[in-house]
């Protein structure tokens, strides 16, 4: 009765062991199956974010490129700008403002443009707009050199806030003829421009 209930035992116990070890395999084999899943989809994922970050990182680059480029060339645009304005400076404002602060100069100028002026468009006159610094200066000269010019109508009136040189325009008209620094300024340094650009590049 021993016997067999020693037997029954280790019947119960083979049974047991065996069945815990195929339990057991399942496991590990269920086990190894979700591992080898997770590290498949871990993979997938880490190629994607890589994908993504390469992808991200071409486009920076690219824009990078892009945004370099365009500084640049506004770069080298303001360079040439800059070096246009500096030499043009030297070459044009420096005289040009020396011939406008010759005060006779520009009273010559006045009667020059009075003497030929076609009497016929106005007979009210010509009105000269002047720096007011320049008025007792050019209106001397005026009085001493030829008096022939304010008799032919020639009224200056002196403005305040004018720089060198000045307007004239036919009295009663609504347009004016300009001879200033600034505009003889512009008008050499847009005749000099082209000339500079092939002369610098």
């Amino acid at each position: 009765m021993q016997n067999k209930l020693h037997e029954l035992t280790e019947k119960i116990y083979r049974e047991g062991v065996s069945k815990g070890k195929k339990e057991a395999e399942v496991i590990l084999s269920e086990a190894r199956d979700e591992s080898s899943r997770m590290v498949s989809e871990a993979e997938k994922q880490a190629e994607s974010i890589i994908a993504a970050a390469r992808k991200d990182a071409d486009e920076l680059r690219k824009n990078t490129e892009s945004e370099l480029k365009i500084s640049f060339r506004h770069a080298i645009n303001s360079l040439r700008q800059e070096a246009e304005r500096m030499i043009a400076g030297k070459i044009v404002d420096e005289p040009v403002s020396e011939v406008f602060s010759d005060n006779r100069l520009i009273a010559r100028l006045i009667e020059t443009i009075a003497d030929k002026w076609n009497p016929g468009e106005s007979e009210a006159g010509i009105e000269v707009f002047i720096p007011s610094e320049m008025k007792k200066e050019i209106e001397d000269f005026f009085t001493q050199e030829t008096r022939k010019t304010l008799a032919a109508g020639i009224v200056l009136k002196p403005v305040k806030s004018m720089g060198k040189g000045f307007e004239i325009k036919p009295a009663g008209k609504d347009y004016k003829i300009s001879v200033t620094e600034n505009d003889f300024v512009s008008f050499i340094k847009e005749f000099l421009r082209p000339k500079l650009i092939d002369l610098l590049f």
